[in-house]
């Protein structure tokens, strides 16, 4: 009996010693987020606590926060030694916070040129900068051409394929009635490079060289001064809708409703269609091509990366694998994410939705805002040159001239 006794009390001490082990071995990462409300939900109570099943030393802290407030803060915290261990960015960030010193190369982790292989080009490189990846894709979007389909089936008219089916199509759906318009075929969204930029890049422009050392030749090559002369006589000519003028416009109402033919948008829109318009009947196509042949949207998303400053970059390289992993994208692709990663399209939410595939192909091809430091700089003499173009105060070819010069100065 007191040899069961002395044993009891040497497995008790070894438990206690071994617990105390596991709870000292524990490691406890921050993980600095802008998800909506159901996002957040989501990771929260499936895609973290699926990681910390997985990987149980590894404690996940989410921290939810709004999106000039997490990019502020970032830059803040970071000045003084704090910080995220991880954080999800905007694609445009990265490369400025990359040049700050703020992010950590990830191409020397195990497993990194695995999931170079696994996730989509456009999206992938919005993360290099200086010859070094400084994040991966998390969630990507882009836009595609949406239309009414019974508007269309009116006509006897399908989804253009060119710029010039384009114009034919949405000259002839545009309808107007005593001096005012009462339908538009198309609404572009505005003078703003996110609209814009797919028309560019369709018609064979381009904003800078590969390499992103001059816009000379690019943004005032003929590719996009050809892109931008169509774009302004469409609007001119009056069937593109009112906010290409930046005058106020409903798109999303003006569509359900049948004053708008066609519009471009993101995988939100036609599931918002589908939560509140469940019986209208719409269809999904890819962004015309232009001179270029091909068609390419614009990439819109979000990069996760490691901060440089981090005290636990081995845990967090395992938290941001297991993001990228098709359990963790399957997750968020239940609410309307679009996983980054190739073999997700064998998700059955995406297999089952008629506008999924759509954005999944246009994805294939999409391209990224050039990723420069500088790039909200750029974006705003961009569209400044797009706004003179469009408004009449100066030619295509003088407004693009011009900008190319101011983006020159900004490449250096």
């Amino acid at each position: 009996m007191r040899q069961i006794r002395k044993s009891l009390v040497v497995w008790v001490g070894l438990l206690v010693l071994f617990l105390a082990q596991t709870a000292s071995a524990q490691v406890t990462i921050s993980f600095w987020h802008g998800y909506s409300e159901l996002e957040t939900q989501v990771l929260v109570e499936q895609v973290i606590p699926a990681f910390e099943a997985q990987y149980p030393n590894i404690k996940v802290e989410a921290i939810r926060l709004g999106y000039d407030e997490l990019r502020d803060k970032v830059v803040t915290t970071a000045a003084a030694g704090g910080g995220p261990d991880v954080m999800r960015l905007d694609i445009i960030w990265t490369p400025g916070f990359a040049a700050s010193g703020l992010l950590e190369p990830l191409d020397r982790y195990e497993g990194f040129q695995e999931l170079l292989s696994e996730v989509y080009p456009g999206p992938l490189s919005t993360n290099y900068y200086a010859g070094a990846y400084y994040g991966l894709p998390l969630t990507t979007n882009t836009q595609i051409y949406v239309y009414n389909e019974e508007i269309f089936e009116q006509a006897g008219v399908a989804a253009p394929r060119t710029f010039d089916e384009f114009e034919q199509v949405s000259r002839l759906l545009t309808r107007q009635e005593g001096g005012e318009t009462q339908r538009w075929g198309y609404d572009i969204g505005g003078p703003w490079a996110w609209h814009l930029l797919p028309w560019i890049w369709s018609n064979g422009g381009d904003v800078t060289d590969p390499d992103i050392t001059t816009a000379s030749g690019y943004l005032d090559g003929p590719g996009t001064i050809g892109a931008l002369e169509r774009i302004t006589e469409w609007a001119m000519a009056g069937f593109l809708a009112p906010n290409i003028f930046q005058q106020g416009f409903d798109s999303w109402g003006s569509f359900v409703n049948g004053q708008l033919a066609a519009r471009q948008d993101g995988p939100w829109f036609p599931r918002w269609i589908e939560e509140n318009y469940p019986g209208m009947r719409v269809g999904y196509a890819l962004i015309p091509a232009g001179a270029g042949g091909e068609s390419i949207s614009v990439v819109g998303g979000e990069n996760i990366a490691i901060a440089s400053g981090s005290a636990h970059k081995a845990e967090a390289w395992t938290f941001v694998k297991f993001m990228l992993s098709e359990e963790a994208q399957s997750m968020m692709a239940a609410i309307g994410q679009i996983p980054v990663i190739r073999s997700a399209i064998y998700i059955p939410e995406f297999q089952e939705s008629k506008y999924y595939p759509v954005y999944l192909e246009q994805i294939a091809t999409a391209r990224a805002r050039t990723p420069h430091p500088n790039y909200s700089q750029i974006e705003q003499v961009i569209q400044a040159a797009f706004w003179q173009a469009i408004s009449g105060e100066a030619s295509p070819r003088a407004a693009l001239e011009d900008a190319a010069r101011q983006v020159n100065a900004l490449l250096r």
